[in-house]
């Protein structure tokens, strides 16, 4: 029976589309399918055939994502399916596998997903990265602000999406691994809805500081997104979003979270919030990650890498880093140990942590003492020292 993994173009819009409206349970209707197409159309599609039947897929989208004053290339995975008599086939591995392959020969150093399964993806070298915070507010719990210069005005996904693009990119909780987004990927995440509305915040002088996408019904005001680059524009949105109390009964806001949370602007601080586990990414091109990393200023230092990652041959082995006292890198891959080392003179660890490290997710002490990452300890808290801080963001999902 012959079984292959091919790329597939927007010809097979039909079948890329039944398999994912079967596989996750979705109405297919017309309206979804040209929502659809929109992803299909930027992506590469990878699907696995057997027999010419189209049985699992993975769709790949390029991005690029902000990550402390660097632009990293990234892979965002979805649309992750199979047919379930299919299941178990090893169809996804086989994507998987050439995916990443083609991923890590075109230099792209990151892959984000969104799991349904983070044991499923961890084989695969993912691993958890971003972590989302969840507010529910009274609608009476909501914080009273009073006027503040300037103006709060509604408008038009039109009038709102440079505006929004603008103030987004400006954020500095956006530069930690946050999408840089296209205009035709702002459209698809919002202009797509109808029951997305906009409002925008001017200053005096009618500069635009401020950004709020919503939705609203009686029963809640969801906060899709919003952007302030100023504490005037932070109090007139919160304003704003107050003045709907009596519309709705409570408030709510799901965003990326970074270690802290809004709860003491409230004047009543028991707001509901909930943490949760988001997306998870990896690094795909260990060397090309490496090489381009913004690693902090310090002393001249060599530090040696033994990689384990099943899905990424090219990345597993010992990795020579040199960071010089102004934070640039040269790195390179080793036949084997130098003789002039010892083992315990070298860093070991997975593909899934040493993701988790270099994003900021988690520190290398933290790793240490739970035995994620191996080697002699100062040499991990030096290496810590040189890397960027500051927990990753992400806004999107795909």
């Amino acid at each position: 029976m012959e079984k292959e993994v091919r790329l597939m173009g927007e010809e097979k819009i039909d079948e890329i589309f039944d398999l994912a409206a079967y596989a996750f349970n979705a109405e297919p209707t017309e309206k979804r399918k040209l929502r659809f197409k929109n992803i299909v159309t930027h992506s590469l599609n990878y699907g696995y055939f057997s027999e010419d039947t189209l049985t699992s897929q993975i769709i790949s989208t390029p991005f690029k994502v902000a990550f402390h004053g660097i632009s990293y290339q990234m892979a965002g995975i979805g649309c992750v399916s199979s047919y379930p008599e299919y299941r178990g086939q090893g169809g996804i591995s086989m994507i998987m596998k050439q995916l990443l392959t083609e991923l890590a020969e075109n230099k792209v150093e990151l892959a984000y997903l969104a799991p349904f399964s983070y044991p499923f993806y961890r084989k695969y070298g993912f691993e958890q990265i971003f972590e989302q915070i969840s507010y529910t507010v009274k609608a009476e719990d909501w914080p009273n602000v009073k006027a503040t210069p300037g103006k709060m005005k509604r408008v038009t996904y039109k009038e709102a999406k440079n505006v929004c693009q603008q103030i987004y990119s400006e954020l500095p909780s956006n530069q930690r691994g946050a999408v840089i987004r296209d205009d035709w990927w702002f459209g698809y995440a919002f202009g797509l809805d109808d029951k997305n509305r906009f409002a925008l915040y001017e200053d005096e002088l009618g500069n635009p500081q401020g950004y709020l996408i919503y939705q609203s019904s009686a029963e809640r005001f969801v906060i899709k997104e919003w952007g302030y680059v100023t504490n005037q524009a932070f109090q007139s949105l919160v304003r704003f979003i107050g003045s709907h109390n009596g519309a709705s009964r409570e408030f709510y806001l799901e965003t990326g979270f970074d270690g802290t949370n809004l709860s003491y602007l409230m004047s009543s601080p028991l707001v509901e919030m909930k943490i949760t586990p988001f997306m998870m990414a990896r690094i795909v091109d260990l060397e090309s990650f490496l090489d381009k990393y913004p690693f902090t200023e310090g002393d001249k230092e060599t530090y040696y890498i033994k990689v384990e990652d099943e899905y990424g041959p090219w990345n597993k082995g010992i990795w020579e880093l040199e960071i010089t006292k102004t934070g640039l890198s040269t790195v390179r891959k080793l036949e084997q140990i130098p003789e002039s080392l010892t083992e315990n003179e070298v860093i070991s660890s997975t593909i899934q942590v040493l993701t988790q490290l270099f994003m900021g997710y988690r520190t290398g002490s933290e790793l240490y003492f739970y035995g994620k990452i191996t080697g002699p300890e100062k040499l991990i808290q030096t290496l810590g020292q040189r890397l960027v801080k500051g927990k990753p963001i992400l806004a999107d999902y795909f």
